[in-house]
């Protein structure tokens, strides 16, 4: 038996960089062709396929054209839905897709007495079980995880989730779950969550990280090395890293403390090389600057880039000030999900709203719920209303 194990796909990410955008799903669409050409019998997502709840049209449809493939080609697609995936009402496109034969979402359960009753989902082919649990923001799946009860069933079994694991916490601050609280008896555990590549031999088995299928961020792009697994199941696991790398990068990181933003500006200029060719060019800039750093002319240094053949310039200034400028300090992060964590977990004891106790808890649902997203067929007073009214129900008024 060969599958695939991949996560984190993120989907329409970089929505708002013309020139990164198309690459999310060029790299979700070049492991699908490798996954088909080495005639895995399935392949796993485990979580985040997305990166909002709903994203644009031309993401959707060429989505459904790669499921599409795998159908045809007869290699399901099996998973579970990531915090990305949710909208804050709880709803996820994953439905859609499943609805329509193309994914089958693994995370089937019942409720009883307070328990969660997972259920296997068998591998037509191989008959191989499969059982997953969604992942959810802000640690709640800790507490889901808590009341997980598995069937006792033989033969080979995977466990699909997406969560960190406290025992091996690749990345402070992510949400994860205790390694005793993993069901027991799985052969496999496919999870994601943590953009971080890594295999874990645990007192449970293999828990294994794809990390990201495409950067999501300056940092990750700074250390890009992304791909999927595809593991093999015969008297024992085997797993093969599979790269999928879209283009080169070369980071410029410089201190320039005392430096004027011309003197910046000459100092990138003779650092590039000859050719840029399929590379993305990575600036972060460190210091007190002699002067403001929106004073830097970045234009016409992406411009200099993009003529040597560089795909783009990003750059990371967090670190860089200027000597008329108030140094603010700013803790590392690893997404916006844990800097909100971290903001409400400093102030929550400061706001009373009903006599909340969980007020940390209800911030956070309630900022989830003013983030969703307008649909493209959707009114504007439609919209508000939908927000207003999921509002009230959190707020249970």
């Amino acid at each position: 038996m060969r599958f695939a194990h991949m996560s984190d796909c993120h989907l329409g990410s970089w929505s708002n960089h013309p020139e990164m955008k198309e690459f999310a799903i060029r790299a979700f669409e070049t492991a699908i062709d490798r996954c088909l050409s080495e005639n895995v019998d399935f392949i796993i997502i485990a979580g985040d396929l997305l990166d909002t709840s709903l994203p644009g049209i031309d993401v959707l449809k060429r989505a459904v054209s790669s499921f599409r493939r795998c159908r045809e080609a007869g290699v399901p697609v099996y998973m579970v839905a990531g915090s990305h995936d949710y909208s804050p009402t709880g709803k996820t496109m994953l439905s859609v897709f499943e609805n329509a034969g193309l994914i089958v979402d693994v995370a089937k359960y019942t409720e009883n007495n307070g328990r969660i009753m997972l259920e296997f989902t068998v591998d037509a082919r191989t008959g191989c079980k499969l059982a997953g649990i969604f992942g959810r923001k802000g640690s709640l799946e800790v507490e889901s995880f808590s009341r997980i009860e598995i069937p006792k069933e033989d033969g080979t079994k995977i466990f699909v989730f997406h969560c960190g694991i406290d025992e091996h916490r690749s990345m402070q601050g992510m949400s994860s779950v205790p390694i005793s609280l993993l069901p027991e008896g799985f052969d496999y555990y496919a999870t994601g969550h943590i953009h971080v590549r890594h295999i874990y031999d645990t007192v449970r088995g293999s828990v294994a990280f794809p990390g990201p299928l495409f950067p999501t961020s300056f940092d990750e792009l700074e250390h890009y090395d992304s791909g999927f697994y595809i593991v093999e199941c015969g008297g024992g696991i085997s797993i093969k890293d599979v790269p999928v790398k879209m283009f080169e990068t070369l980071l410029v990181d410089r201190e320039v403390t005392g430096k004027t933003p011309g003197e910046v500006e000459n100092m990138i200029m003779d650092m590039l090389p000859e050719s840029l060719e399929n590379t993305a060019l990575l600036l972060r800039l460190r210091g007190t600057l002699n002067g403001k750093p929106s004073d830097i002319d970045f234009k016409s240094i992406a411009a200099k880039a993009e003529s040597l053949g560089a795909i783009c310039l990003k750059k990371n200034i967090s670190k860089l000030s200027s000597e008329s400028m108030e140094e603010a300090q700013v803790e590392n992060i690893t997404n916006i999900d844990d800097l909100e964590r971290q903001l409400i977990a400093k102030h929550a004891d400061r706001m009373k709203l009903f006599n909340r106790e969980d007020m940390g808890r209800l911030i956070f649902s309630l900022m989830n719920v003013l983030k969703e997203e307008k649909g493209e067929d959707e009114t504007n007073a439609t919209f508000e209303e939908k927000i207003r009214e999921n509002a009230k129900k959190l707020l249970d008024l």
